[in-house]
């Protein structure tokens, strides 16, 4: 069945081999955390559904992290400030209105706390199906962050393919595409480098 753009069940998010997952947060993403302002006994939350990829970084850092999955992002009476180190990996392109969103976060955050965030960022021809859109760094930090007095410290660029062998291989990828269980956008991607950056946003004051 077709989802709306923005929708992604647990499925669709999680259901790829583990190991791609931890290959993932081992190269990109616990490399930059690690080198940034990370409070280890400061209050840490992450922003969507519990999932591996969190649980993982979690353990190989050594954070208590929980997790924030409140029905239109209410954050369940979290108190302005409170939150030292926030994680918003792969949430900004499913939302209508990230500077509203955007906007809430810098609410709950403490005054010297870091935002740490991840989005695809690919040419408009490979953005996935299921995203409202795919932003660069130029775009973030001149439509959500400047209006918020938000700014980036941090920034790394990253460029990953999980499984292009499965896709060059054999005619089953191409019959998938033939048959409409997978969209000929998400064919091309997997044939792409995904383009993704990871940022470190703080308050300019």
């Amino acid at each position: 069945m077709k989802t709306k753009p923005g929708y992604e069940t647990t499925k669709h998010l999680w259901s790829p081999n583990p190991e791609i997952l931890k290959k993932f947060a081992d190269k990109h993403i616990i490399p930059f955390l690690k080198d940034g302002d990370i409070k280890g006994n400061g209050s840490c939350y992450d922003i969507g559904e519990y999932n591996p990829r969190i649980k993982y970084i979690a353990e190989q850092m050594g954070l208590d992290i929980r997790t924030l999955d409140a029905e239109d992002f209410n954050w369940c009476g979290i108190r302005a400030r409170d939150c030292d180190n926030i994680f918003a990996f792969e949430i900004v392109e499913h939302l209508q209105n990230p500077l509203f969103f955007m906007n809430e976060l810098k609410k709950i955050l403490a005054k010297d706390g870091s935002i740490y965030i991840l989005i695809p960022c690919n040419p408009r021809p490979l953005w996935h199906e299921m995203h409202f859109f795919e932003m660069d760094r130029k775009h973030f930090e001149k439509w959500i962050l400047a209006p918020l007095g938000l700014k980036i410290v941090r920034y790394k660029k990253i460029y990953f393919i999980a499984s292009w062998r499965t896709y060059l291989i054999g005619f089953r990828p191409l019959w998938r595409v033939l048959t409409g269980k997978t969209s000929f956008k998400t064919f091309m991607r997997s044939l792409f480098y995904i383009q993704y950056f990871i940022c470190e946003v703080k308050n300019e004051e």
